[in-house]
C-alpha cells in the first residue's frame, strides 16, 4: 500500500514538474509572440502587463522576498536605458507614422525631437524582458529546484543529457561521501581556482588545469560503479562519465563571478571553457558531446540564478557547444595547430553572444539595438581567440591516452 502511495506521489510530482517547465516555455513564447502578431498588436500593452502582473503576484503569494522580485529588472537597468534612449532620441524608422514631440531649449533655440512612438515601443520591450525574467524566477524560486530537473528529464530528452545531468547534479549536491568531498572542493576552489589556473596559463603552465579535468572525469566515472545506479551500455557509460566530468569542471569556473585584481571584461572565462567544449566533443562517441556539456552547465547556471536573461541565458552555454560539435568533424581532419583552434574559438565566441542576439531578434528591435550585443562581442572574441592555444595543449595531453577520436559516431 505504501509503495502505491509513493508511486502516486511521484507521478503527481512528475506531472507538476512537466507543467512547470511547460509554463515557462508557454509564457516566454507568448510574451514575445503576442505583441508581434498584427491581430493582437493593438492590445500589446494589455497582454504584456497581464503576464507581468501574474508573475509578480505568483512570486508574492509564494512569499519570495521583494528584493528578489526587483533584482532582475535592476540588473538590466542599463539595457532598459539604452533601449529607451535609442528609440526616443534616434530618428524614427517610419517618419510618416511615428509621433514626434519637438522640445525647444529655452534661451538657446535648439530643438530636440522626441519620438513618442519609439518610447512606446521601447517601454513594451522592457516589459517583455522583465516578464521573461520574472517567469524564470517563478520557476526557479517557487517550490523545489528539483521540479525543473524532473520536468526536463520527463520531456524525452536524449539519454546522454538525462544521465549526465543527473550525475553532475549528484556530484555537485554530494549524494555520497566522496561526492560531498568533491562538492566542497569545487565550492572552495571556485574562489581561487580560475584565477590560479589563469596565472599558470600566463606562465605557460597548464598542468593543473589538465589534472583537474582528469580528476573530475575519473570521479564522474567512478560514481556509476556502486549503489543502485542503472547499468548503461558501454559507449553511453563512457560518454556520460566524460560529459559529467567536464560539466563539473565548467560549473566550478562558473561559480567564480569575477577575477579579483584583473581588469578582464565579460567573457574572460571562455579562455578555459572553450577547451572543455572541444574536449567533450573529441572524447565522446556521441555527435553532440560539447552541446550536451554546455546544456548541462546552462541549466545548472539557471538553477543558481546565473546570468541576467533568465531562461534565455541557457542559449549562451548551448550555442558554443553546438558550433564546436558541428565543426569538429572538419577540424579533426586538420593538423593540430593553434591558429585553427583560435579560429574555432572565434566562432564559438560569436555563438556565446547568442542570448543577447536572440533577445534583440525576438523583440523585433531596430538595427541600432544590435550595438548592445556587439559591444559584448569584442572581449568574447579576444577570449575565444586565446582559448585556441589552451585547446591545442589540452588535446595534445589527452591524445597520448586512449580516446574515441577514431571511432564512428552516432
Amino acid at each position: 500500500m505504501s509503495s502505491d502511495v509513493t508511486s502516486s506521489q511521484y507521478d503527481q510530482g512528475s506531472r507538476a514538474a512537466v507543467l512547470k517547465v511547460s509554463y515557462l516555455l508557454v509564457v516566454t513564447a507568448a510574451t514575445f509572440v503576442l505583441p508581434a502578431l498584427s491581430a493582437t498588436h493593438s492590445l500589446r500593452w494589455f497582454f504584456v502587463l497581464v503576464l507581468l502582473a501574474v508573475q509578480v503576484l505568483a512570486l508574492l503569494i509564494c512569499r519570495v522576498p521583494t528584493s528578489q522580485v526587483l533584482r532582475p529588472g535592476w540588473r538590466l537597468k542599463w539595457l532598459f536605458l539604452f533601449l529607451i534612449g535609442s528609440y526616443t532620441l534616434l530618428p524614427p524608422e517610419h517618419s510618416a507614422a511615428d509621433l514626434l514631440l519637438h522640445w525647444r531649449v529655452p534661451g538657446l533655440g535648439w530643438v530636440f525631437p522626441f519620438n513618442l512612438t519609439g518610447l512606446d515601443r521601447a517601454a513594451v520591450m522592457c516589459l517583455q524582458i522583465l516578464t521573461v525574467l520574472l517567469t524564470s524566477a517563478v520557476v526557479r524560486l517557487t517550490g523545489s529546484q528539483d521540479d525543473l530537473v524532473h520536468g526536463l528529464l520527463r520531456l524525452g530528452l536524449p539519454d546522454l543529457f538525462v544521465h549526465s545531468f543527473d550525475r553532475t547534479l549528484s556530484l555537485l549536491s554530494g549524494s555520497d561521501e566522496r561526492s560531498r568531498r568533491q562538492a566542497r572542493e569545487v565550492g572552495e576552489g571556485a574562489q581561487h581556482g580560475a584565477l590560479t589556473a589563469l596565472k599558470h596559463l600566463l606562465r605557460g603552465n597548464i598542468g593543473g588545469f589538465v589534472l583537474s579535468i582528469k580528476a573530475n572525469v575519473e570521479l564522474a566515472g567512478s560514481q556509476s560503479e556502486g549503489g543502485d545506479k542503472p547499468k548503461l551500455e558501454a559507449r553511453l557509460a563512457h560518454d556520460v562519465a566524460i560529459v559529467s566530468g567536464i560539466a563539473l569542471c565548467m560549473a566550478s569556473f562558473k561559480m567564480l563571478k569575477f577575477l579579483p585584481g584583473l581588469p578582464f571584461a565579460s567573457g574572460h572565462k571562455a579562455v578555459l571553457l572553450f577547451p572543455l567544449y572541444v574536449l567533450a566533443a573529441r572524447l565522446t562517441y556521441s555527435r553532440w558531446g560539447g552541446t550536451t556539456a554546455g546544456a548541462i552547465m546552462g541549466v545548472i547556471g539557471f538553477l543558481q540564478g546565473d546570468g541576467r536573461f533568465g531562461v534565455l541565458e541557457i542559449l549562451k552555454h548551448i550555442a558554443p557547444g553546438l558550433v564546436i560539435d558541428l565543426a569538429d568533424p572538419l577540424v579533426r581532419r586538420l593538423p593540430v595547430w593553434a591558429l585553427g583552434y583560435c579560429l574555432l574559438g572565434l566562432l564559438a565566441a560569436v555563438a556565446r553572444t547568442s542570448t543577447e542576439l536572440a533577445l534583440v531578434f525576438l523583440l523585433g528591435a531596430r538595427a541600432e539595438i544590435y550595438l548592445f550585443p556587439a559591444a559584448k562581442l569584442v572581449p568574447n572574441l579576444l577570449a575565444g581567440f586565446l582559448s585556441g592555444f589552451v585547446t591545442v595543449f589540452v588535446l595534445r595531453v589527452f591524445s597520448r591516452e586512449p580516446t574515441v577520436q577514431d571511432h564512428p559516431r552516432h
